[in-house]
């Protein structure tokens, strides 16, 4: 175990005025599976410390992993911070005195990862996958945060379960995360195998979508996934780099009025629980999009120094970024969405998001694992080989309707931990996959 106010200690020895240290001891279990068998079960355990220390205006950051090491990092950092520029970004790390609301997530419930597998691969099976394949993580994360002003600790982690069910050539998927305040149990794994066989169970004629605009029906993971890589774009720091489609637009329109969405890291039954972030502001609920209006920005503390604001408790100390979003629900069921749209898509699933315009938020992303053809309120045929093809303020701009029904989804680097529902959508391009 590295310990913290040693390394605190010696680092400020060493000439640095200013420290931020993050302390991380983590344990996971993984169950991998496929061919609807269980094949491979890690655990790992690992403890360490990311740095931040400043003097005057310059400053350094990088990892601790060991003990034995942290005399040389040390004496790393020394020898950059000569080297380095001065920097006019860093203005201090957040001295106010914090209160904390106190850990009460709860303990990860310890269940049997093998049993819940196991569930998941039959719901699955019993509702016309052929094979599955996929992965249980169960986490525990004991995070500590050292500076200058404040010290703060707290526990999270949770369940990540992703399954992908095949039958023939088609795909269905489901990426679902648990926090420390969530109720495991057997019946809500069971919902994701099914869940993730949903879209295979559907025996319908194959269509081509020509390329124009549709109404569309965008589910958790593709919404999820968007304002995942969209993420960015409300930190202040892209505002400030020219890279935000949403600079100089705080208290404009960006977005319909069905669509308010928030960062909510003090929400446990999401993986992306925290009380304070790395700078040891304790964090809060900030709502980002208020009825299609921009409220804020999300700040470190030096992030609002140079904006004039207050920092949102968002720290990245240089890089402020959101930890959970959650775009609330509306009063639409997903039922009533799909009966009610004369033509459009529905897509489960997309993946492979990339922006060619930062500036404008224009993006294309690849839909997969149940792409549907509606007609007069019915799903009658399948899709294949479509890209969305559009921008992040014209889907926000577009969206109709929002669901009662969310999921909290989490899946790889395409699906920050968050809080989605479905959306409606109109005007939403589609073009050729290829």
């Amino acid at each position: 175990m590295i310990d913290l106010r040693e390394l605190f200690r010696k680092i400020r020895e060493n000439g640095f005025s200013e420290v931020a240290l993050n302390s991380r001891l983590s344990r996971v279990n993984q169950v991998r599976f496929s061919n609807n068998s269980k094949d491979i079960t890690n655990i790992w355990v690992e403890n360490q410390v990311e740095v931040f220390a400043a003097t005057e205006h310059k400053y350094v950051s990088t990892v601790v992993k060991d003990v034995k090491s942290a005399d040389a990092v040390i004496e790393f950092m020394k020898g950059m911070i000569k080297r380095i520029p001065e920097s006019s970004v860093f203005k201090g790390l957040n001295p106010i005195p914090q209160n904390y609301p106190g850990d009460s997530a709860g303990n990860i419930p310890d269940t049997d990862e093998h049993e819940m597998v196991e569930e998941m691969i039959s719901a699955a099976v019993e509702r016309g996958a052929e094979r599955t394949a996929g992965l249980l993580y169960r986490k525990v994360e004991e995070t500590e945060v050292l500076t200058n002003y404040n010290d703060c600790s707290f526990e999270t982690g949770g369940y990540e379960a992703v399954i992908r069910s095949f039958r023939g050539e088609e795909t269905g998927q489901e990426g679902i995360h648990f926090g420390p305040g969530s109720r495991i149990s057997a019946s809500a794994f069971r919902q994701i195998g099914k869940s993730s066989a949903d879209s295979i169970e559907f025996d319908l004629p194959a269509r081509e979508i020509e390329p124009a605009k549709y109404k569309v029906i965008l589910s958790p993971y593709v919404i999820g996934n968007i304002l995942s890589y969209a993420s960015g774009f409300f930190s202040y720091y892209y505002v400030e780099t020219g890279i935000s489609c949403f600079a100089g637009k705080v208290g404009e329109k960006v977005a319909s009025n069905a669509v308010n969405l928030e960062d909510n890291p003090l929400d446990s039954k999401g993986v992306g629980y925290r009380i304070c972030d790395d700078e040891g502001t304790a964090t809060r609920v900030n709502r980002i999009i208020e009825n299609g209006v921009l409220k804020t920005y999300v700040h470190s503390y030096s992030t609002a120094q140079r904006s004039g604001s207050e920092t949102t408790g968002n720290a990245g100390i240089i890089y402020p970024v959101p930890f959970q979003l959650e775009l609330l629900p509306g009063s639409d069921r997903y039922e009533r969405m799909v009966s009610e749209l004369d033509h459009g898509i529905l897509i489960n699933n997309a993946w492979y998001t990339r922006f060619q315009d930062y500036r404008n938020g224009v993006f294309s992303t690849v839909p997969r694992d149940g792409i549907f053809i509606v007609e007069n309120g019915e799903i009658v045929a399948r899709g294949k080989g479509i890209r969305i093809s559009d921008s992040v303020p014209n889907i926000l701009g577009s969206i109709r309707g929002v669901s009662k029904e969310a999921k909290y989804v989490k899946w790889w680097e395409e699906v920050f931990p968050s809080l989605m529902p479905y959306v409606q959508a109109d005007d939403i391009y589609i073009s050729k996959a290829f």
